[in-house]
């Protein structure tokens, strides 16, 4: 076997574990003091800008779904994602909430970081690259912003062929054979049907910047095919690095925000008093965060979340998926599953925490994946870590403990609370959950409580610690 196949090998079984999880993030960068170089290349100095890109094991938005009907990818494991940020002297001249408006950025693939303007979806299969979506939503949706829109457009209409570079830096490291893009009439066909097409954009993205940066692309099907043999000559090569990613002792409060519902066919009595207690309990709970200055994950019943987000979003919270009606059963009458109807509700809420920590048949990475999920929360039992880790493309978060002995009378307060600080003092994460049902239990001694956990880790939300697992993964 020749030098080539086995570094190519070694990479493919590279791709096909998890990345140790090091305090550190490993990226590519383009330095400004590469400028010259890049001309010598052809890159035109309107093209070129300094940044950073780094090759996550995850899947895309929407990336596992285009890889199964684009590509006939059946495997999460064969998924990558490039996602690219402008460097600190480029972006410094725009203000940092630019890269964090939800409507701009519709995709939310910044991971906690400022400056993200590019993403690609990808697929390894053998010695071959298959790109699918191009996108750069601070560019393409800059209209939303139009204060800012003609100095982005200026800044950053080099994008896509800064994105081109970063796919063939990919190749070339991997020593893969060929990169397959798809050609425009085949990337608007498996477009958002939602999404208003416009042909000349596509044109321009998927069939003339690839041939101004790859001339030697040939047309194989729906497919533009690129001999990584012949692209040393045209790739401005980046620079190795790596970056320290925050590994603090971490404390993870989950509110299970369900009402009743937890509790319907099971204790009919109980429905009636959690559905009165549950939205005053809500309102204490914010009120005692804000006054903290804490932020929560809230995991949320899909039947519920039209109706409290607006709170939760005013206090800065993170908000995932609780099921869509707690329901354990895959399936409810109409064939419907509960992942596919939390995505009716919301398409973009990044985590799923599951009710009663039980794995049903549904929760596999692969229609996680598919439903665009980044992070699946459960009990240590039902995960067997203790610590957060990216697997097959999909965050695990361990839950550690709840408050379901103090509905169940096991304990009291005061001896719940002293096991719940001894177990957070002697872990390095600790994510805990409470329920909005259960909160008569714990509620009166809260603000009380979250004093003495600030003096024993730092609080976050999971969004944030599945962002720093993510960028931990980078290869």
């Amino acid at each position: 076997m020749g030098r080539a196949a086995l570094a190519r090998q070694e990479a493919r079984g590279n791709m096909n574990v998890a990345a140790p999880q090091e305090p550190v993030s490993r990226y590519r960068e383009i330095h400004a003091s590469r400028r010259d170089a890049a001309l010598s290349r052809g890159y035109p100095l309107r093209h070129f800008f300094p940044h950073r890109f780094y090759y996550l094991p995850k899947c895309g938005p929407d990336g596992f779904a285009l890889a199964q009907r684009m590509c006939g990818t059946t495997d999460p494991s064969a998924c990558w994602e490039i996602v690219l940020y402008a460097s600190p002297e480029v972006i410094e001249e725009f203000p940092a909430d630019l890269f964090f408006d939800d409507d701009l950025v519709w995709h939310q693939q910044q991971f906690g970081r400022t400056g993200q303007v590019a993403s690609v979806d990808l697929v390894v299969d053998g010695a071959d690259l298959y790109t699918m979506a191009h996108v750069s939503d601070v560019v393409q949706r800059i209209a939303r912003r139009p204060q800012h829109r003609t100095r982005i457009e200026k800044r950053f209409r080099g994008w896509h062929h800064m994105l081109l570079n970063a796919i063939g830096n990919y190749a070339l490291e991997y020593h893969l054979a060929r990169i397959f893009t798809p050609t425009a009439a085949f990337a608007m066909r498996h477009t958002d049907r939602k999404r208003t097409v416009q042909p000349d954009l596509f044109e321009r993205i998927y069939d003339r910047d690839l041939h101004v940066r790859f001339p030697g692309a040939t047309r194989a099907g729906s497919w533009w095919v690129v001999d990584v043999k012949d692209i040393g000559s045209s790739v401005l090569v980046a620079e190795a690095g790596t970056e320290p990613v925050a590994d603090e002792p971490t404390i993870c409060i989950c509110h299970d925000i369900e009402r009743g519902l937890g509790h319907v066919g099971i204790d009919p009595d109980f429905v009636l008093i959690a559905d009165r207690s549950s939205p005053a309990s809500l309102d204490a709970m914010l009120a005692a965060e804000r006054d903290a200055n804490v932020r929560a994950t809230y995991n949320v019943v899909g039947v519920l979340l039209n109706e409290v987000r607006p709170r939760l979003e005013a206090g800065g919270h993170c908000i995932a998926f609780h099921s869509y009606d707690h329901r354990s059963d895959d399936l409810d009458e109409r064939g419907a599953a509960q992942l596919q109807k939390c995505r009716q509700v919301d398409y973009r809420i990044k985590g799923y925490r599951v009710p009663r920590s039980r794995m049903t048949a549904e929760l596999t990475d692969a229609n996680l994946c598919m439903r665009n999920f980044e992070w699946l929360a459960s009990s240590v039992t039902s995960l067997g870590i203790v610590r957060p880790v990216m697997q097959n493309r999909i965050v695990r978060i361990p839950i550690l403990f709840d408050d379901f002995p103090l509905f169940q009378g096991r304990m009291k307060y005061a001896d719940w609370e002293r096991a719940a600080l001894e177990r957070i003092g002697n872990n390095h994460f600790v994510a805990f959950g409470l329920h909005d049902c259960y909160a008569p239990h714990w509620l009166p001694h809260y603000r009380d409580l979250l004093s003495r956990l600030s003096g024993l880790g730092t609080l976050r939300t999971v969004d944030a610690v599945a962002f720093d697992v993510i960028m931990r993964a980078a290869c």
